[in-house]
């Protein structure tokens, strides 16, 4: 019974290792940042997908998406997270940002064994009405 104990310890402390602590950061914003909850604005991306064309196996590709606040209240982004561990948000803007100002959210993409067609979806959850918006990085990974 003592080595199962030891073992479930071990395999929580293995799984807590893996996660990046995104999702606290996410909620310690939504706290420091409560007042604004309930006050949505809107934001748009000059482009919200961007084809980074063709790049050979295990190239990086870096890209920055800019947005501005469209909407009459301040904007502020509570988490940025993409849809696989390949394709990382490099930073974002992490104080409010006023009606008409905008900002920009940097992200890279290893194409490491990911050869063929290439579509990564980032989420963006800030106050705005969704709540949830979406950019994209498509092209292609040829094999070296």
């Amino acid at each position: 019974m003592k080595n199962w104990s030891i073992a479930i310890v071990l395999a929580g402390l293995a799984l807590g290792a893996c996660t990046s602590g995104a999702g606290e950061n996410a909620e310690e914003r939504r706290a420091d940042y409560a007042e604004y909850v309930d006050l949505p604005t809107t934001m748009a991306f000059d482009n919200n997908v961007h084809n980074f064309g063709k790049v050979v196996d295990g190239e990086m590709v870096k890209h920055t998406f800019h947005f501005t606040n469209t909407g009459d209240q301040n904007l502020v982004i509570f988490d940025v997270k993409s849809t696989c561990g390949c394709t990382v948000p490099e930073d974002w803007p992490k104080q409010p940002i006023a009606p008409g100002e905008g900002g920009d959210i940097k992200v890279i993409f290893n194409s490491n064994n990911k050869v063929g067609k290439v579509n990564k979806s980032i989420r963006i959850e800030a106050n705005t009405n969704p709540t949830v918006n979406t950019v994209s990085i498509t092209g292609e990974v040829l094999p070296e």
